[in-house]
């Protein structure tokens, strides 16, 4: 049967089937659909939104999970398990207990570099007496202290 004749079988749109083609969903011989597997194939498969047919308010029946709706559920879940241990493995994803501890350890390290920069700096300053020196003096260590921090955090394990 045709894609036309098969989308006035099933009472969807010609795009519809055509794109359902495309994907490989239907069963295809000879440029021809293959009505008894193609409907096999479509009945274990959920209808996208844009096709279902919007109806007014019905009772629910709960509908089971097929064999084949369980597997490919199953199979995206493991696909989706190998792409997360696949970027764990080239270091696009840490582990979020590595992250917490990695910095915390940068934050005692800042913490302890920004505490011990007025005794660094103090003996230098005392006996200045123009203000001009005391800020070029705190200016030359403040920068110092900000790349000895940048080096420490950058290297940081």
């Amino acid at each position: 049967m045709s894609q036309a004749e098969y989308a006035r079988h099933r009472g969807k749109s010609r795009q519809y089937i055509s794109r359902l083609a495309k994907a490989g969903v239907l069963v295809l011989r000879g440029g021809k659909v293959d009505v008894a597997a193609s409907d096999a194939v479509l009945e274990d498969r959920p209808e996208p939104v844009s096709e279902r047919v919007v109806a007014g308010p019905t009772e629910a029946t709960p509908q089971g999970t097929t064999f084949a709706q369980a597997r490919t559920a199953d199979m995206v879940f493991r696909a989706k398990l190998r792409k997360l241990e696949h970027d764990v493995r080239v270091g696009k994803l840490v582990e979020a207990e590595l992250v917490k501890q990695r910095w915390a350890a940068i934050y005692v390290a800042i913490k302890e570099r920004i505490l011990a920069w007025p005794n660094r700096v103090a003996p230098e300053i005392t006996p200045l007496t123009d203000e001009r020196q005391v800020r070029d003096t705190m200016m030359r260590e403040a920068r110092t202290l900000i790349n000895d921090i940048k080096a420490d955090v950058q290297y940081a394990r």
